[in-house]
């Protein structure tokens, strides 16, 4: 319970309050603050780090490598932060080696393992318990002069970018779940467009669009990752939703029932076989790059799922006007309709780095500067560090969509999904299983059993 306020806390800090008391000028938002959100939104004054006497301009010629993953609509915005910093100090050179988040992940480790890592790196939360013994590879954001930590959100802070009380990284973004929308598709079978879908419902109304249209489906999603794809989406989302609970707890046990775990793969194979679900095959072709997909461009696919960082990059490649938000699926007859709402987007320094002062500096600079914030927009959702996110308020450069689905997300906040669940080890074997239904190699009660028996073996031994 006291996650779950912090998680409110965040965004009513941030959305809220920079929106009802911070900016001389009105937001592209609709959205009104509540008198509770209003009340605790408050920010603090903008504080300049210590930074002492140093400067990056007397550091002598300094090559920075910055890595992150993303859209192109993400690289861009990066490169041109970049470029502002090198324009302040010309004898710094910052290189960026940045891809999509299929892949980010393992070539990381690996840059790790043989110490060639960049000097700057971004994260994602889910690794945590993979950093756990090794958080001393990263500079501490709380024991450098050169970081205002109370710029950030608190909860963020300890939430999100704490390990075995080390903060390894500056926190990047606030991010609500929710529905990318094609508004196209939508029109062509008549959907209204704020429908808040139960998965039951979209296996019944994706079938009949299916069948009626064979190169049509309603969902678009991919294998995926640890921490996305298919999986995550059922097991974490249609148990939660339907039971209340996740199937771990913060203990590495299991906790869902054969049952439970048979309801959820049984949702997982139906949507696949009835047609709502784009052939996975397919979909996994664009793991991480959904807007690219023929068929969401060209209509044929009504929505997928994804997170406010993401919102940009679908809206641009919609004809204007054609793109809308909506809340993620839950399950009928649930116990809740609880949305997920993260700070999980870090950005780290490597205590490796032969220049860690200017690293760490630039890493400061890139969450805090209002004009960096700016040219970074909302391209990883709307930025955590208060300064940064005036900016772009005072600015009226948060969409709409994105107020709206982080509105949402504030409104019923989902408990965080333990850690444990996004090891990769584990993510692996349950994304297997995960396949394994949807191309029909196991009933969903074979699948719970194999669930039951793996995973839990294999928590056992990396929790």
């Amino acid at each position: 319970m006291k996650k779950r306020i912090a998680s409110m806390a965040l965004v009513s800090a941030l959305v809220m309050g920079a929106l009802a008391g911070c900016s001389n000028q009105a937001p592209t938002s609709t959205s009104q603050p509540n008198e509770s959100s209003t009340a605790q939104s408050t920010l603090p004054e903008s504080e300049p780090a210590d930074s002492g006497e140093f400067s990056p301009a007397d550091a002598g010629n300094v090559t920075l490598r910055f890595a992150w993953w993303g859209s192109d609509a993400r690289h861009e915005a990066t490169l041109k932060a970049m470029d502002l910093y090198m324009k302040l100090y010309p004898n710094v050179t910052i290189e960026g080696e940045y891809q999509g988040y299929d892949g980010y992940q393992q070539k990381l480790m690996t840059q790790f393992a043989g110490g060639t890592e960049p000097d700057l790196m971004q994260l994602d939360y889910y690794w945590n318990p993979e950093w756990k013994g090794q958080e001393n590879l990263f500079v501490d954001m709380a024991n450098t002069p050169f970081v205002n930590l109370s710029q950030f959100q608190k909860s963020a802070i300890d939430d999100y970018m704490t390990v075995n009380g080390k903060v390894i990284g500056l926190p990047m973004n606030s991010s609500g779940f929710g529905v990318m929308i094609n508004k196209a598709f939508f029109d062509k079978h008549s959907i209204p467009v704020d429908t808040v879908w139960t998965w039951e419902d979209m296996i019944e109304a994706g079938g009949k669009i299916n069948k009626e249209n064979p190169g049509d489906h309603l969902l678009a999603i991919e294998s995926g990752t640890t921490t996305g794809g298919i999986c995550p989406f059922i097991l974490n989302a249609y148990v939660y939703s339907r039971y209340g609970h996740y199937w771990a707890d913060e203990n590495g046990k299991i906790i869902a029932s054969k049952e439970e775990l048979t309801n959820a793969f049984d949702i997982l194979q139906q949507l696949f076989v009835s047609g709502t679900a784009q052939p996975l095959g397919e979909a996994s072709l664009f793991t991480g790059q959904m807007e690219q997909n023929p068929k969401w461009i060209n209509g044929e696919i009504g929505f997928t799922v994804d997170w406010t960082a993401t919102v940009g990059k679908y809206k641009a490649s919609l004809p204007e006007g054609q793109f809308a938000v909506g809340k993620p699926p839950f399950a009928k007859n649930g116990d809740n309709q609880d949305i997920r709402l993260v700070a999980g987007m870090g950005l780290g320094v490597s205590a490796r780095s032969k220049n860690v002062e200017v690293a760490t500096h630039f890493a400061n600079w890139l969450m805090s500067d209002p004009d960096a914030s700016l040219l970074m927009g909302t391209q990883r959702s709307v930025p955590n560090n208060f300064q940064a996110f005036k900016a772009l308020v005072d600015a009226g450069a948060i969409s709409e969509e994105i107020t709206q689905m982080l509105d949402w997300a504030e409104t019923a906040p989902a408990a965080p999904v333990p850690l444990i669940e996004f090891n990769s080890e584990v993510g692996d074997i349950a994304k297997d299983i995960c396949e394994q239904v949807v191309y029909g190699q196991l009933t969903p009660e074979q699948a719970a059993d194999r669930f039951l028996a793996d995973v839990q073996a294999k928590m056992d031994t990396v929790r």
